[in-house]
């Protein structure tokens, strides 16, 4: 049966781009895109590409052209460099290894890399800020109601409209009024706002040769490299066929997680604020402090692991759902994941308007446990990158003993071991739905 519903999705990131390929890839069925900024814009600069998410690239046609946009194909058991870097004499602490090693690419490109391969079958449209949708019961469809006063139809609403979602915001008011008692509707409602981790980040693109030039004896990162110390860390790689490096700086307090933010979550700030904070590290890392120039400090918020990403015909995916600490680079990926199952699963050849509703509960069934788990898995290793020992959601600062030490790379090691996981979720996501209609399962 073809299908015959129409597919708006709320926001024209890195995960709802990714959704529309997919189902152009695989259908002809019309897709609205509506972001709400006047031009697509990118959150952060870097991005990195693991086993995973380069499969769908693959799927997607879009690898090699990826490839050409980063610093070169990836190598086989690379990965992420770790220093000890919180003294003057930092040393290279240990490399992860990953069976595929790592695509690294700048954020802007791969949107437009996104963008490009648009397919005639989808419309995207600026200025379109969601303000709330709504369900008429008699006939399933969807009215979306948008800030400058315009209004859409559709069959079928996917969120991807970042932390702050409208989307999830709506979902959950309209699953708390369904709720029995009050504690479980202030359990629903509490999922709806974002909270502040208690870590600041600075954001800074570097030219390489500055710090070649201002720095002749610091050797430039050409891979994944994470400088570590008590209640901070940098992360830094190149992009941008190595022409810049994205250089990213935290500052942690975990004490304060869950607490409100005060103030504007994005501002920028004077080099001066983050320069006085490494007096005490190794000069490769301080190198990189130095060459900053006019930072962007954010402050870094998430979601709490969320009990529904589907609501009837209404599902979340990308930041709208698990919006996670980027101590694995994995946001980006975990939503092109998202994209990938969902777009499967809209154009499968058993989908049709009257069992969509079930295909976006395969969805929720196979990726909800799974992202969840990497939301949570990144917030403890951004502990234990701040030399942290977690144990029973208590974390206890490190000192400095080698078996203290031995145990924080331990954590860090078996942490990213999912990046190197070969298992694949759309054919148990296939297997669900065909399962469910009564189909034999394809070998």
């Amino acid at each position: 049966m073809k299908p015959n519903f129409r597919v708006s999705i709320c926001g024209g990131g890195i995960g709802g781009l990714t959704l529309a390929l997919m189902i152009g890839k695989y259908s002809t069925i019309p897709v609205d895109v509506y972001e709400a900024s006047p031009q697509i814009a990118t959150i952060g600069a870097g991005i990195g590409f693991f086993g995973r998410t380069m499969d769908i690239m693959k799927e997607l046609g879009l690898y090699e052209e990826l490839v050409q946009l980063g610093i070169g194909p990836p190598q086989e058991n690379t990965g992420p460099n770790f220093r000890k870097s919180d003294q003057q004499d930092g040393y290279h602490w240990f490399t992860r290894k990953l069976k595929r090693g790592t695509l690294l690419a700048h954020r802007k490109d791969l949107v437009n890399l996104l963008l490009r391969h648009i397919p005639t079958s989808c419309k995207v449209q600026m200025s379109k800020g969601l303000e709330l949708y709504d369900v008429t019961p008699e006939t399933d469809t969807i009215t979306l109601h948008f800030s400058d006063g315009s209004t859409a139809i559709t069959d079928v609403l996917l969120g991807a409209d970042g932390i702050r979602s409208v989307a999830r915001k709506t979902m959950y008011r309209q699953l708390a009024s369904l709720c029995q008692d009050d504690e479980s509707r202030k359990k629903i409602l509490a999922c709806i706002d974002p909270v502040w981790t208690g870590a600041l980040v600075y954001r800074n693109l570097v030219p390489t040769t500055k710090l070649l030039k201002e720095y002749p004896g610091v050797e430039a990162p050409t891979e994944l490299t994470l400088h570590l110390g008590k209640n901070k860390h940098i992360v830094t790689y190149p992009i941008s066929q190595g022409r810049l490096l994205n250089v990213v700086i935290f500052r942690q307090d975990y004490h304060a997680f869950g607490k409100s933010f005060e103030g504007h979550w994005v501002v920028d700030v004077s080099e001066k604020e983050i320069l006085d904070t490494y007096e005490d590290w190794e000069p490769r890392a301080r190198a990189l402090v130095k060459c900053v120039e006019r930072p962007s400090r954010w402050a870094l918020h998430t979601l709490r692991p969320l009990p529904h990403y589907v609501h009837g015909r209404v599902a979340l995916l990308g930041d709208a759902a698990h919006a996670m600490e980027p101590h694995f680079g994995a946001g980006a990926g975990q939503a092109i994941e998202d994209a990938f199952i969902l777009g499967r699963l809209l154009t499968h050849e058993l989908t049709h308007r009257g069992n969509v509703a079930d295909a976006l509960k395969i969805y929720e069934e196979v990726r909800l446990p799974f992202a969840n788990r990497i939301l949570q898995s990144s917030h403890d290793i951004g502990q234990s990158y701040a030399f942290h020992r977690v144990s029973d959601d208590q974390f206890t600062p490190v000192h400095g003993s080698q078996e203290e030490l031995d145990y924080v790379h331990k954590s860090i090691e078996n942490a990213w071991e999912w990046q190197s996981e070969s298992d694949w979720v759309w054919g148990d996501a296939e297997a669900r739905w065909r399962t469910k209609y009564g189909a034999r399962p394809k070998l």
